[in-house]
Order: C-alpha cells, then sequence, then structure tokens
C-alpha cells in the first residue's frame, strides 16, 4: 500500500487488497473503516474519513443467475480535502472530487461535483463547502476518544 507523509489510519479497521490503495499526504482513515480495494482505491491530499467509512471497489450483480460480479466493480477515487463522515459508504467507480463532502450515514452511488455537500441514501447533493480550503494535516495525534 502505498502511504504519504503525515497520513494516519486509526485502528479497528479492515483493508482488502492493499496493494491496490493509495492514501495521499495527510490524509486521514478513522476508526473502524473498511477500504476494499480490489479494483482499486486513489485517495487524495488531506482527505478525511470519519468513524465506519465503507468504501467498496466490488459488488454483485442482482441479476445474475450466478450472482457474479460481471464487471460491477470499480476503482474508487476521493480527490484533495473531501470529507467522508461517518458511516458513509462509497460504492464502485464513485470518484468525490475536490472538497466535496458525503454526509454522516449516505450511501455515495454517483460522482460528487467539487465542493459539494451530498447526504441521504443514494446521496444527493444538499448544498455547497467553503472553496478557500487551505488545511493541511500535520500528522500529529489528535485524541478523539
Amino acid at each position: 500500500m502505498k502511504i504519504g507523509r503525515n497520513a494516519i489510519i486509526y485502528g479497528g479497521f479492515e483493508i482488502r487488497s492493499p496493494w491496490n490503495i493509495q492514501i495521499g499526504d495527510g490524509a486521514i482513515i478513522g476508526d473502524n473503516s473498511i477500504l476494499d480495494g480490489r479494483n482499486g482505491i486513489i485517495i487524495g491530499r488531506n482527505v478525511n474519513f470519519s468513524t465506519g467509512v465503507n468504501i467498496w471497489t466490488e459488488q454483485h450483480d442482482l441479476n445474475d443467475p450466478m450472482f457474479e460480479c460481471n464487471d460491477k466493480g470499480g476503482t474508487v477515487q476521493i480527490d484533495d480535502r473531501a470529507w467522508v463522515s461517518t458511516r458513509a459508504t462509497v460504492l464502485p467507480r464513485v470518484h468525490i472530487k475536490t472538497g466535496a463532502v458525503a454526509a454522516a450515514g449516505s450511501i455515495v452511488t454517483k460522482d460528487c461535483e467539487e465542493y459539494c455537500i451530498y447526504g441521504g441514501v443514494p446521496a444527493k447533493k444538499i448544498g455547497e463547502r467553503n472553496r478557500d480550503l487551505q488545511y493541511e494535516f500535520s500528522g500529529d495525534y489528535i485524541p478523539f476518544y
């Protein structure tokens, strides 16, 4: 797995196919997250995953008689300074663009535009975010327990 400078992965996580995962500088992967790297995950700089985020890159074809995957999977890309909040789930082939937010509990099934906020099941645009984001995570331990 490629992990950038000052990136943090909190405990209780599950990682599948780590050799297909890239985590950018200053990214934070919250506790109890699942990263399914079978078809690739690209995480940008200063991305924040809260507790219990699930990133899936493979899924079954519900109409296939053998319940196979049938090319339903694909890479998930999450660009710089995006935030995937508590217990949000991102499904295969989704691109969360720079500064976008997936709200707590959302199920992201489609691409998220830059600096927009998405929430719900399935996630839909519910707002916009400040475009002047400047934060850089230092890698210092930040207690939250």
